[in-house]
């Protein structure tokens, strides 16, 4: 009778195996459970990013105390975080001491929500955090190499605080306010500015930010590093500083590779306000913007003026995509001034003016309640079609141009 001999299969196999099925959740919890090593490789991934909050979920008990128990009889799981989401409840007053027992996480999203869902725009106040949290949100973060770093739902987070996360190069925020206030007790000497690669916010008030960016005190040092941001999207709502807040974000930075920007006028205002700020650097190296205009009166102009603003770049720029989408706000109309429309074909047709443009896209989305807007409606796909000739004739760039309906 033949002899059957076992092949084993190496462990680095095993572990690019187990890492090809990283966004299978179901499939690696199947291979954990094969034998001891197959465990071991599969609750690297498993464990790798963790959603916690402390709301309870109907009869269940919240998430957080639930992996605390995981942890009290496991603690080496702690060890797999790699990203942490942690969302707290506005009215909770006490809770499990989660990140204290966390040292390598690399992507960090924190902030609040409500229970009921009542309040989506609610702030949690940083300084009426309750003192547990507090003292185990300094300890967490002192405690690991941030890179990766999102808030949301909190009013007034002091600016020094950015301070302590050396490593990070990516952060964003929502529906955050930031005030220059000093940090409480807990938080040992910080360690630096951090160098952004990228910045996303959102209905988050940055005027304070400002003072800070642009302070040019001697020895003083700078909230947070923006010479080598990348990557800048703003989505905003009735912040009169936020063209301020752009042109400070934008200046130091000397690599600039995509743009987006979200609002409506007048607090978004192209006009004189973008291509001055923008350095030789950026120039050199800024190949997609993506606009967001809300249009809400038919004396917007369809572009926020950002047409305007590309003809002040001509010829000394690497733009390859731009990214047009237009909301027009419920039962509102926008321009139909076909010349206004024209602006931004006849400033990418400049001889020279824009070499490596290879894609052009606007769409116009109608947000209506009860109103007839058919006539309305064509009078926009007909300004599509006759308002961008030299952007239909040409070959080398992609163009589309679409009108949508949408009921609100």
């Amino acid at each position: 009778m033949p002899a059957f001999s076992h092949t084993m299969v190496p462990l680095d196999i095993i572990e690019i195996i187990m890492e090809l099925l990283a966004n299978d959740m179901a499939s690696l919890k199947t291979c954990s459970l094969a034998c001891h090593c197959f465990l071991a490789v599969c609750r690297k991934h498993i464990f790798s990013k963790i959603e916690l909050d402390s709301i309870n979920q109907g009869s269940k008990a919240p998430r957080v105390r639930l992996f605390k128990r995981l942890l009290d009889g496991n603690p080496s799981i702690a060890g797999y975080v790699r990203s942490l989401d942690y969302v707290n409840d506005f009215h909770s007053k006490r809770g499990p001491p989660i990140l204290r027992r966390l040292h390598r996480v690399h992507s960090f999203t924190f902030g609040f929500k409500d229970s009921q869902q009542r309040m989506l725009n609610h702030q949690q106040e940083w300084e009426k955090m309750p003192s547990f949290l507090k003292s185990s949100l300094s300890s967490f973060i002192q405690s690991n190499s941030i890179a990766e770093l999102s808030l949301f739902n909190i009013k007034d987070v002091p600016l020094t605080v950015f301070m302590y996360f050396p490593h990070l190069t990516g952060l964003r925020i929502n529906n955050v306010s930031v005030a220059n206030v000093p940090l409480s007790d807990g938080f040992l000497k910080p360690k630096g500015p951090p160098k952004l690669v990228s910045l996303w916010v959102r209905n988050s008030s940055l005027g304070a930010m400002i003072k800070p960016l642009n302070n040019t005190t001697p020895g003083a040092a700078p909230i947070l590093n923006l010479t080598g941001l990348e990557s800048l999207s703003i989505v905003i709502d009735e912040d009169p500083t936020i063209m301020d807040v752009i042109k400070s974000l934008l200046k130091p930075s000397e690599t600039l590779e995509c743009l987006s920007f979200s609002g409506s006028h007048p607090d978004l205002n192209f006009l004189g306000s973008f291509a001055s700020s923008l350095t030789p650097g950026s120039l050199k190296t800024l190949k997609t913007v993506k606009l967001f205009p809300m249009l809400e009166t038919q004396e917007d102009n369809p572009y926020l003026y950002f047409a305007q603003e590309l003809e002040q770049i001509a010829g000394k720029n690497v733009l390859e995509t731009l990214i047009v989408h237009i909301d027009i706000d419920t039962d509102c109309r926008c321009t139909t001034d076909a010349s206004q429309w024209s602006q931004l074909d006849l400033i990418l047709s400049e001889p020279d003016g824009f070499p490596l443009l290879r894609r052009v896209e606007i769409k116009v989305t109608i947000w209506h309640w009860s109103r007839d807007y058919s006539e309305f409606h064509t009078r926009l796909e007909d300004i599509g079609k006759g308002s961008f000739p030299w952007l239909r004739d040409n070959k080398n760039v992609e163009f589309g141009f679409e009108v949508l309906e949408e009921d609100v």
